[in-house]
């Protein structure tokens, strides 16, 4: 047993050969997260719960059993959802290389058996990592440093070429707006291996704006000589009704910063 156990871990993971995610599916988890946010927005009015007082993983968990509710009411809710399996918060996942077996990303959809082509089904999902955005949370240290740059370094989604952040807007700051000024840092833009420019994307059926930054990734998957290859990660920014502070982002196309 010891013997078959060694050789499995000399294989590369997936094959060698990342999983490719399609944006349709992208946008089917972005309006299920939109979906879920509009029916937490709904608690807030009906004085159940306060995105502004209430902590990320407090936010997150809410979000978590919310999505579990429109899980079980599936293609009714959104359209697409019947591609997807039942959504995971912070299951367990090993790194690129196995050297850290207990990275917890926040949210992973996996899709459902076949769907996608791949050698294993474990690191072939859809990874979200939220973050809060607010003045005791910039942009540049937590958004980025704190979270996006786990989907460059080989933390999470190191087996496919698509993936996502979510931020928890509680300040004056919209997207794109704020992204690509905290991106324009020429240190943090090397540091999260940026590669070209930030691109709109459709909104989500809700209405909430989308983007997508594409990131060079440089570590190598077991036994692959050449580099994993990029990385595109979707940006969805989710805001309450009301902002909950009146600080404002450094955003360089109004002339605005905290």
């Amino acid at each position: 047993m010891s013997g078959l156990m060694t050789q499995a871990r000399r294989r590369p993971t997936v094959g060698g050969k990342v999983a490719a995610i399609p944006l349709s599916l992208m946008i089917v988890v972005q309006n299920i997260m939109s979906m879920a946010w509009r029916s937490l927005l709904q608690e807030v009015r009906e004085g159940d719960f306060s995105i502004c007082e209430s902590t990320e993983d407090q936010i997150t968990g809410r979000l978590y059993m919310i999505l579990g509710e429109l899980d079980a009411a599936g293609d009714s809710v959104v359209s697409g959802w019947s591609q997807l399996q039942t959504p995971v918060r912070e299951g367990n996942v090993t790194n690129y290389n196995g050297n850290h077996p207990d990275k917890q990303p926040d949210f992973a959809f996996r899709p459902i058996r076949n769907l996608i082509s791949c050698v294993n089904t474990v690191p072939t999902a859809i990874f979200i990592e939220c973050k809060p955005i607010d003045a005791r949370h910039p942009i540049p240290s937590i958004y980025c440093r704190d979270g996006l740059v786990r989907f460059v370094n080989g933390d999470y989604a190191w087996g496919v070429d698509r993936a996502m952040m979510v931020g928890y807007v509680r300040n004056v700051c919209a997207l794109p707006g704020g992204l690509p000024t905290a991106l324009a840092d020429p240190a943090l833009s090397r540091e999260m291996e940026l590669s070209g420019k930030l691109e709109n994307l459709p909104n989500t059926a809700s209405g909430d704006a989308v983007c997508q930054t594409t990131h060079n990734r440089q570590f190598h998957l077991p036994g692959v000589v050449n580099p994993v290859g990029q990385i595109i990660v979707n940006h969805l920014w989710l805001n309450p009704t009301e902002p909950c502070e009146q600080t404002r982002c450094r955003d360089l196309s109004l002339g605005m910063r905290t």
